[in-house]
């Protein structure tokens, strides 16, 4: 038992919830990997030291606050929404499997707009920012959130059949097997693309 440990990455020593389902594990070395494990090691250190420079926020940082440049905060935000949003629609009319992560992004800064408009709305103002997060921005944040996940499923779906087919990843990009080309589809009605 000992010696089978000592011989496991120390990948194949996370817990079992860490691990990657087994169609996305990718045999070989972590070179093969598009996204190598170790960031994730970063991130968890993010967050540890994230930690305490949140609780010392909320310790010191005054309840209220008079901003300068309010008006390009929330402007620049908008317009940043705008950006998103243009490269959301043209990445999904082109059928690219980058429009996961335009609409990842999009979901994420709607779920931001919602929570700053409650959050730094003035009294009498309450009630229109709940509502427009509440019929808006988080309605929207779960689209777009929907949309990137579809969109991955969809990427993960297909793993299994590239590596049957005997594509491999190296240095972050999908190699095909040797002798491998590509069938071409007829163009005309009913040829699709991906």
């Amino acid at each position: 038992m000992d010696e089978r440990r000592a011989r496991a990455t120390w990948e194949q020593r996370l817990p079992g919830f860490l691990r990657p389902p087994a169609l996305l594990d990718t045999p070989g070395s972590s070179a093969d990997r598009v996204v190598t494990p170790r960031l994730a090691l970063f991130f968890l250190a993010a967050a540890a030291v994230l930690v305490p420079w949140t609780t010392w926020l909320f310790l010191t940082l005054p309840a209220r606050e008079q901003a300068e440049r309010w008006n390009v905060a929330w402007g620049g935000f908008d317009a940043l929404l705008v950006i998103v949003f243009a490269a959301a629609a043209v990445r999904i009319l082109r059928l690219s499997v980058k429009s996961a992560a335009v609409n990842a992004v999009a979901a994420a800064l709607l779920v931001v707009d919602a929570w700053f408009d409650v959050m730094l709305a003035p009294p009498g103002e309450l009630p229109v920012a709940l509502l427009m997060a509440g019929l808006v921005e988080l309605p929207m944040a779960f689209l777009c959130a929907r949309t990137s996940l579809r969109v991955l499923s969809l990427m993960e779906q297909a793993r299994p059949y590239l590596v049957e087919a005997g594509f491999t990843v190296r240095q972050g990009r999908l190699v095909p097997p040797e002798g491998w080309a590509p069938e071409r589809p007829a163009d005309g009605p009913g040829a699709e693309r991906l």
